[in-house]
Formats: C-alpha cells, sequence, structure tokens
C-alpha cells in the first residue's frame, strides 16, 4: 500500500532535478545546446548578441556574449567543436577592460577582487528504479520504486565577490541544488572568508545538509568548492570596466 506514495515522491524529486538542469540556460538559447561551433556564434549574433571575449582550458573553449537588448551576459563552453552550456553570468563577466593575471597577481589583501572562474562541476543525480516483488506478508505481487545516484560532470563558471569584509557566490544552472537557500539575484553570502599568502577561503550555505568550502589557490588561480556540488577551474579577474 506505500508504493504509490513513494513513487509520487520519487516521481516529485525526478521533476525538480529535471527542472534544475533546464533552468541553466536561457530560453532564447536552449535550442544551440549541441550545436556546432560556427552555426552557434552565426545564431548568437543573428539574435543580438555580441561576443566580448574568449579563452581556453582543459580543451574547453569559453566565450564570453553581451546582449545589450536584454541587459544579459551569457557563457559559452564549446567541446569537441559543439557548443556543450550556455549559461547567464552577471554582468560583470562581459566586461571589455583587461582581466589581468590569474592567480599570481591577486595581491596580498584586496579591497574588493571580482574572480570569474570557469571550469567543470560534478554532483549527484537521482533516478528512480521500479521493480515489483511477491510480498509474504499481503500475499500478493507489489512494485516499488527506488532511487539510484550516479555522478554527472558538467561545465560551468562561478563568479566570487571578496574583500577584507566578506564576500559573496554566484552560482549558475547545476551547482544550485533543488532544495536551497534563497539567493539575490543568483547569489549567495559567503562567511569566515580568509585571506593569506598562499589561498583565499571561505563557505557558503545552500540548505540544512550542504555548507559548501571554497579555496583559491593565489598562486595558480584556481578555485575548488567542495560540498554536495563540486568545482574545480581557473579564475580571472574582472574589472568590470565595461559601463552598461
Amino acid at each position: 500500500m506505500k508504493a504509490p506514495a513513494i513513487r509520487s515522491v520519487a516521481c516529485g524529486f525526478a521533476a525538480l532535478l529535471s527542472f534544475a538542469a533546464l533552468a541553466q540556460t536561457p530560453p532564447d538559447l536552449t535550442d544551440l545546446v549541441g550545436a556546432r561551433g560556427s552555426s552557434g556564434e552565426t545564431q548568437m549574433q543573428a539574435r543580438g548578441y555580441e561576443l566580448i571575449r574568449a579563452s581556453k582550458t582543459s580543451g574547453t573553449s569559453w566565450t564570453f556574449w553581451w546582449n545589450d537588448a536584454r541587459h544579459a551576459c551569457v557563457s559559452v563552453s564549446t567541446v569537441d567543436g559543439r557548443y556543450a552550456s550556455l549559461q547567464k553570468v552577471p554582468a560583470a563577466n562581459c566586461s571589455t577592460s583587461p582581466s589581468g593575471n590569474s592567480g599570481d597577481d591577486m595581491g596580498s589583501a584586496p579591497e574588493a577582487l571580482t574572480l570569474v572562474c570557469y571550469g567543470e562541476g560534478v554532483h549527484s543525480t537521482y533516478e528512480p528504479r521500479h521493480s515489483s516483488g511477491y510480498n509474504p506478508d499481503t500475499k500478493k505481487t507489489e512494485s516499488s520504486v527506488k532511487m539510484e545516484s550516479a555522478q554527472e560532470h558538467f561545465r560551468t563558471t562561478v563568479t566570487l565577490e571578496v574583500g577584507p569584509q566578506g564576500g559573496r557566490i554566484q552560482l549558475e544552472g547545476k551547482m544550485v541544488p533543488p532544495m536551497h537557500d534563497k539567493a539575490v539575484d543568483g547569489w549567495w553570502p559567503l562567511s569566515d572568508v580568509h585571506f593569506d599568502d598562499d589561498a583565499i577561503t571561505g563557505k557558503y550555505h545552500m540548505n540544512f545538509v550542504s555548507k559548501p568550502t571554497i579555496q583559491v589557490d593565489r598562486h595558480t588561480g584556481v578555485l575548488t568548492i567542495k560540498g554536495t556540488q563540486n568545482f574545480s577551474g581557473k579564475c580571472e579577474k574582472s574589472t568590470g570596466g565595461r559601463k552598461f
């Protein structure tokens, strides 16, 4: 008699996961996921996006596009010649000013530091598995649903703003669990922010079980996030020089 309730919970949880996956791509660009790079660029321009800058790390090409009409900055990752992901990111990521050096020129304790980090995230996915079997207590064949987990790798961008008074972190798409604390324009506050000669560390709160930690290696410019959603990526300084 408990199987229908279990099935309802499982389907609802799966729906939340599907919604989170879809939320990472702007609605006007969802059809470009999987498009060839050259075709994708043509379509981006046709839809009012201007290419701001490009970078490459670990076999992935990253481009940042600005749409003036939508007041939107979008990061695009290209793998094996095809668009792998398109994500809306903070407008500061579409700055036209030089980004500066990453890692070794971050200063000892800057008044304000904005880092744009692009790399690979990892999170757990859950899929319902349906089965049936004979229940000797009820003497009936009953159905059941069990959730099975797996690790999914994905490409994404993370933005940090840190300083002596604390900081905040901006996350997109699959870096945000289905159940999470409310963010302010996609930003979550950082706590216990600490600077030393080698690293910048801190943590943030997503929900009652997810309290990830962050660490930026100040020599290599690599950001590492450890939690229910993990991340490792190369960071660049953003000066926010473009005035929109």
